[in-house]
């Protein structure tokens, strides 16, 4: 008998004994109310298995589908499927493999603990002296929180989703506004000393400069880094590519406090803050579970990586991705998550040494579910974030709610599926190889999901109404 049939028979044997054990013990205790009641279904009922009845012919069915399909697949691959914490189909899962994007739903979860929910990144502006009459004497400092949401309008035009959450920077410059500052004798100095300087993961591919991927990482940044805003910070341009991140900060600020009627006498420059600085005026990002939603809804890499230096930062005293990593790993154990297989050099999953089995995978996205906010912000298939271009058409459209991932020879998807029969499945699907379908392996796979469960509707199999 096959672990599936066997777990159905004993769960239905289970159920029965049950029940007669709790109508025998109402009637010991002598409940007239109990006693005295003629159940409308009979306690020995099909009505009153519904979940067994189910199990013992879906489960197989859908077993039988996946491992049909998978076997199909070309490359290496595991799944996990669960339904209200029962496993129903299992496929290497403790195989750990290349997660590429969901590594992101680890950091999301570690970021909540860390962190908290309702942290934020703070940009800061300091100078040497108060100013006076709205002047201030000297040089701006510009202390980056290291908030990754920061961008004009001129950058918005780029976004690939164009519903893509962003803060917009003029928000940030008119602080100083509000703070009275009128007028700057000095210049603009950009401080991203919170963090470390350096920029790319040593063990990414060059290929991760350019193109968009992930910007230059700084604890001050606009615009992903990107050059050509910074002049004329509203309009759109194809001048585009990764540079000083914090000197584009500097030089943006410029043209927008100049543009608003704060005149800046001086250039922008990157540097230092005084220790003993007075601050003038400060800006806090949206709360944490905002930043996350954001990062998991576009699986934007720079975000988790300002994250992870954050979370070192917090945890370690160390606004490095290896002081990250570590504090992530910390967390997740305290948590009581299984990292077995665990690999982590990063907080976005682009590295291509990373590695997590799809147990891990799926307790982490089971976990996401618990903060309604993070689950919302799970893609959607055919409708929102990365999925919205995806699974269009097909049984997956708007059932499937899924943390992505996606590189050259990585697809993964982790996330939930709603069954138009009323079931809903958690699910962890990681892929690597070379398959021609790409992004249609995974899709391909919660399209199968669609058929769980379609042997008996519950509807008519619990129990009557008592008359």
């Amino acid at each position: 008998m096959s672990p599936v049939k066997s777990f159905s028979c004993c769960a239905l044997a289970l159920a029965l004994l049950l029940s007669l054990s709790s109508t025998a013990s109402a009637g010991e205790k002598g409940d007239s109310a109990v006693t005295s009641q003629v159940p409308t279904t009979p306690v020995l009922s099909a009505r009153r298995f519904p979940a067994a009845l189910q199990a013992t012919s879906s489960d197989p069915e859908l077993v039988a589908s996946l491992d049909q399909y998978l076997n199909k697949v070309v490359g290496t691959t595991c799944a996990l499927v669960e339904q209200d914490g029962l496993v129903i189909f299992t496929h290497k899962e403790t195989e750990a493999l290349q997660p590429a994007s969901t590594m992101k739903l680890a950091t999301a979860i570690a970021a909540l603990d860390v962190l908290g929910p309702d942290s934020s990144f703070t940009t800061r502006f300091v100078a040497d002296k108060i100013p006076k009459n709205g002047v201030v004497d000297g040089d701006l400092y510009v202390i980056g929180g290291g908030d990754p949401l920061l961008a004009t309008a001129g950058y918005k035009t780029v976004f690939d989703d164009p519903d893509q959450f962003y803060e917009e920077f003029t928000t940030l410059a008119d602080t100083l506004t509000e703070a009275g500052v009128k007028q700057i004798s000095g210049g603009i100095v950009g401080d991203d000393s919170r963090y470390d300087a350096t920029r790319w993961v040593a063990s990414w591919p060059t290929r991760y400069q350019i193109g968009g991927t992930v910007a230059p990482l700084s604890a001050l940044l606009v615009n992903d880094g990107s050059t050509g805003y910074s002049d004329s910070p509203s309009d759109p341009t194809t001048n585009r590519k990764a540079g000083d991140s914090p000197l584009l900060f500097a030089q943006t600020l410029r043209s927008v406090l100049n543009a608003r009627g704060i005149r800046v006498a001086g250039d922008a420059s990157t540097g230092r803050a005084p220790a003993d600085g007075k601050e003038i005026a400060s800006f806090d990002s949206v709360p944490m579970t905002k930043v996350l939603s954001e990062m998991l809804t576009d699986s934007d890499n720079t975000t988790a990586e300002l994250v992870t230096k954050e979370i070192g930062f917090k945890a370690k005293g160390q606004g490095t991705t290896a002081a990250g990593v570590d504090a992530i790993k910390e967390s997740l154990t305290k948590q009581g998550f299984d990292t077995s297989g665990l690999v982590m050099l990063d907080g976005s999953g682009l590295d291509p040494n990373d590695r997590m089995t799809c147990t891990l995978d799926l307790a982490l996205v089971s976990a996401i579910s618990k903060s309604p906010e993070d689950l919302a912000a799970l893609p959607v298939g055919g409708r929102t974030g990365t999925l919205r271009k995806r699974m269009l058409s097909t049984a997956s459209t708007g059932r499937v709610r899924a943390k992505t991932g996606t590189l050259n020879s990585v697809n993964a998807l982790s996330g939930y599926a709603d069954t138009p029969q009323g079931s809903v499945l958690t699910f962890s699907f990681i892929h690597n190889g070379t398959d021609i379908r790409t992004t249609g392996v995974a899709d391909g796979f919660t399209d199968r999901l669609m058929a769980y469960a379609k042997s008996f509707k519950f509807a008519s199999l619990e129990p009557l109404p008592a008359k």
